[in-house]
């Protein structure tokens, strides 16, 4: 490929899924040697599970594997996770990317422009746009999924497709406050949208193809109430409480 990537680091969340990432971890190493000049993988283990960290270490060193680091924090939830990756990450592009890579590395070329540039600060996959393909989703995941969204807009003033998509592209060097962010468990991703739409940060979304994981970590029941009520302390947070401040 004439024009790779120049530098990426990929931040990968991994709470339950050390099976499948296991599996992912060869074609996403050659993917990486493909298309990427400099590259490092930083795999957030949380939840203090020590199996999930002695499998993938063992793992790694059995196969000689370069290029990636294990970090474990004992905090459950993937907001917390994240943000360990970006404050970790030694290059100023990041790719944030689920461990069961529901949407394929793949698509990262597609956030590219003619040059081999990113086509902006922050962008994003959606799963909601016209061309996008879905695939196992479960109807009432999906249906709880645009009403989330709806809220979303509605109350925060934040117009993306798809808010909650695992697949995102950031330059931290560029987008400053995206560190900034303090839920952190699923609903970190609105409180990042809404950070960028503070600092005028554009949002560019690009369709991709998801393939749900059955083993999915999100609980539709315990997690959506969650996520709802972070919702509305972001509301208070930023929309109600620092302007009363001011």
């Amino acid at each position: 490929m004439d024009n790779q990537i120049n530098q990426l680091s990929l931040v990968i969340p991994c709470k339950k899924n050390k099976k499948i990432l296991i599996k992912k971890i060869p074609y996403l190493i050659d993917f990486c040697k493909n298309y990427i000049k400099n590259f490092e993988i930083l795999i957030i283990l949380n939840g203090g599970d020590k199996t999930n960290t002695l499998e993938l270490s063992k793992f790694l060193t059995s196969n000689n594997i370069q290029n990636i680091e294990l970090l474990t924090i004992d905090t459950v939830g993937k907001g917390a996770a994240v943000k360990t990756g970006l404050n970790s990450a030694k290059y100023d592009n990041i790719l944030i990317s689920d461990a069961d890579f529901s949407v394929g590395i793949d698509y990262i070329l597609k956030f590219l422009n003619e040059k081999g540039d990113f086509l902006g600060d922050f962008v994003v996959g959606s799963r909601k746009m016209k061309t996008s393909n879905i695939s196992k989703t479960p109807f009432s995941r999906i249906i709880t999924g645009f009403v989330y969204t709806a809220l979303v807009k509605s109350l925060l003033g934040v117009s993306v497709s798809d808010t909650q998509c695992g697949f995102k592209v950031i330059n931290i060097q560029n987008f400053k406050t995206c560190k900034d962010f303090t839920k952190e468990g699923f609903s970190y991703d609105v409180e990042l949208f809404f950070l960028a739409k503070q600092e005028e940060i554009k949002v560019i979304e690009i369709p991709v193809d998801y393939i749900h994981d059955e083993k999915s970590n999100v609980n539709i029941s315990s997690d959506s109430i969650a996520m709802a009520k972070d919702l509305l302390m972001i509301l208070w947070e930023y929309r109600i409480r620092k302007p009363l401040k001011q």
